[in-house]
């Protein structure tokens, strides 16, 4: 009796010691999540984000915006690549905890994820040949070839929101032959992300090509940082550390550094 009662004290202190240390394994995988967060980019272009060629780092003012956010908020990222199509179903899946890219806050996408405070607004710019200094809207340029990249939504605002104006649309694959064409004067006109063209305008001046002042765009959105809907505890502190930029100048440092800036006021 006497051997069979230590039996089981000593089944159960056993038991103890494993659940025990079970609940520590789990609090240390909670603690590390809390710390550790999993950014997607697709590393698009310049200045949103882009890897550098050189270093093979992936950088842009949308990145800078990123790790500062993080650094205030006391956790550390780790940055991955992927295509657009591809980021909100890596944060659904678990494979991501944030978005790091030139993404409009929308209604239809605040039901996949959620969103952080805005921390950058733009809409599409409007560039002519270096030659034409006319052109003020896109009125100017009925019958006329404009340039757009492949998979933006520019083609179709043209050929559904302009019909009257009879615009031929041409479409490129990358946005260095798009403005290889327009300083070439193969196309009348181009449009593209309006931070994109004042980048690489500010980059290289001798660049052949105008920005149309005063264009206003028909596609204008706010963008935000987008985080999987199961971390929503980031939301908070990521807005308080947004705050706090807006509030000391970071933010426009950052946008200063790489030739964008929005009235975030």
């Amino acid at each position: 009796m006497k051997k069979i009662l230590i039996a089981c004290v000593t089944l159960i202190l056993l038991m103890g010691v494993v659940g025990c240390g079970k609940n520590t394994s789990t609090s240390g995988e909670a603690s590390k999540n809390d710390k550790e967060i999993k950014v997607i980019t697709t590393a698009g272009g310049y200045p949103f984000n882009a890897t550098n060629p050189k270093t093979n780092k992936i950088e842009g003012f949308i990145i800078d915006i990123v790790n500062e956010v993080a650094k205030r908020s006391g956790v550390k990222i780790q940055i991955s690549t992927g295509e657009w199509n591809s980021l909100i179903p890596s944060l659904q899946s678990g494979k991501a905890d944030v978005i790091a890219d030139a993404m409009y806050i929308t209604d239809e996408r605040k039901k996949q994820i959620n969103f952080t405070d805005p921390v950058f607004g733009f809409g599409e710019g409007l560039i002519v040949p270096e030659r034409d200094k006319t052109t003020k809207s896109l009125k100017d340029l009925k019958g006329k070839v404009i340039g757009v990249q492949m998979g933006t939504s520019f083609k179709d605002m043209l050929e559904k929101e302009n019909k009257d104006l009879n615009i031929k649309v041409k479409t490129y694959q990358t946005l260095s032959d798009l403005l290889k064409d327009i300083q070439t004067n193969r196309i009348d006109a181009a449009l593209a992300d309006a931070p994109t063209f004042s980048y690489f305008k500010a980059k290289n001046p001798n660049m052949k090509y105008r920005i149309v002042e005063g264009y206003v765009p028909s596609l204008t959105g706010e963008v935000g940082i987008g985080v999987s809907k199961d971390r929503s505890e980031l939301v908070k502190k990521f807005n308080k550390a947004i705050q706090e930029m807006k509030a000391d100048g970071t933010l426009k440092d950052i946008y200063k550094k790489w030739g964008v800036d929005w009235d975030f006021n």
